[in-house]
């Protein structure tokens, strides 16, 4: 008869009473909120700054041009005064005596503007180059008497690309936003899932009690169990996130939509990613579970828990190339390695790069991957669950096929 259903009552139960547990889920949430509260008083409280210090009286400079660009009288609204001696004004700013002094070279579009002047702060003494600019700028635009050159020269224009694919608007950039947020998923789960999984199944070795439970559940039923209220537990985790993140969205969308359009969903490609999300998670979980049959403590699990992750991660730093290259062979070897499928397939069927093919063969490997490596991680705790001194080593699994 199948304990599963106990087995998994028991791991959720003991995880979600544990006070740590409600502790861990809820800091990091808590945190958020906090930090982006801070930050938040701390922009309005640098904008309020910032407006203050840009209403206030320019900074008094003297200027040498010689580039014959520089208007006089624009000069002198923003403070300046043409310099009658070069290098008795450096001194005087040297000597704490003048603010400024700024040297307009002959081809400013090639040379530097070379500015002397008193020390204000690391952040502060940008107000120096930013007012020479704009002297220089408004200077060259007193000059011109076409107003649309004028606006052209202080800002470049906007252009509205408008792309189409088998005759309909292509949707462009937005259509990826909604199934790459899979990605992000599968990378906050395996954090989530990586220690809880290895440590649910190497503490039955370390409290050295394995052999009585195995009396009354079986090893395949227990693992399973293990893993499905591990999941559950997690779910519980991402629940405790998606409440604010949700919240967030219900103000953030709209504004996003009114300056960058509409974010464009497409069915197929929500599905394929869901589906390699939960292949993705299963094939994870079996592995972390592998790792703690394997070994007969947390302290031995450590190595070989981040070589797991890094082996389910690693194509989160190749996404880019996965992004710009679909059909270069590195990226079809990602796509189709176990461990990295999940990522590599999520992110090129959020640019529209995986086929209808591509996509079912993907999500067949990686839930066809997670079955076998959960056999086998039941496979090695069945084997080395009485093992509580040594590793499991090749050698050993070899000779329990051969037994």
């Amino acid at each position: 008869m199948s304990r599963i259903g106990t087995v998994i009552r028991f791991e959720f139960t003991r995880a979600v009473k544990k006070p740590a547990f409600w502790i861990g889920t809820l800091a990091l949430p808590l945190v958020v909120v906090l930090v982006s509260l801070l930050v938040g008083v701390g922009q309005a409280a640098g904008t309020d700054s910032a407006l203050s210090r840009s209403s206030a009286t320019k900074t008094p400079f003297h200027y040498v041009d010689r580039s014959g660009l520089v208007s006089e009288s624009v000069a002198a609204r923003w403070g300046g005064t043409p310099s009658d001696d070069e290098s008795g004004d450096r001194a005087d700013v040297v000597a704490g005596r003048l603010d400024a002094l700024v040297v307009f070279p002959a081809k400013p579009s090639t040379e530097s503007i070379r500015i002397t002047a008193t020390d204000r702060g690391l952040f502060e003494n940008t107000a120096y180059a930013d007012q020479a600019q704009r002297v220089l700028e408004q200077s060259v635009a007193a000059g011109i008497d076409d107003h649309e050159a004028v606006e052209l020269l202080r800002s470049p224009p906007t252009t509205d690309v408008t792309a189409y694919a088998d005759g309909r608007v292509a949707p462009g950039w937005l259509s990826i936003v909604p199934p790459l947020l899979y990605v992000a998923a599968f990378f906050g789960l395996v954090i989530l899932l990586a220690a809880r999984m290895v440590t649910v199944v190497v503490e039955e070795k370390e409290n050295r009690i394995s052999e009585m439970i195995l009396t009354t559940v079986t090893a395949g039923d227990l693992i399973r169990g293990k893993v499905v209220a591990m999941l559950l537990v997690c779910l519980v985790q991402i629940g405790v996130f998606l409440v604010p993140g949700l919240l967030s969205l219900v103000v953030v969308v709209p504004l996003l939509a009114g300056r960058v359009g509409h974010v464009t969903i497409d069915p197929w490609r929500m599905l394929v990613g869901a589906l390699l999300l939960v292949g993705g998670v299963l094939l994870a979980s079996a592995l972390f579970v592998a790792v703690g049959a394997a070994v007969p403590s947390i302290k031995d699990a450590s190595a070989l828990q981040s070589t797991a992750i890094f082996a389910l991660v690693i194509p989160v730093y190749a996404a880019f190339f996965v992004m710009t290259s679909p059909s270069s062979p590195v990226v079809a070897f990602f796509t189709y390695f176990p461990t990295f499928t999940p990522i590599t397939a999520m992110v090129r069927n959020a640019v529209g790069a995986l086929s209808p093919l591509e996509s079912v063969i993907c999500i067949v490997e990686v839930f066809g991957v997670a079955v076998l490596l959960l056999w086998f991680a039941q496979y090695l705790f069945r084997h080395s669950v009485a093992q509580y001194g040594s590793k499991v080593t090749l050698r050993q699994i070899a000779s329990w096929r051969r037994s």
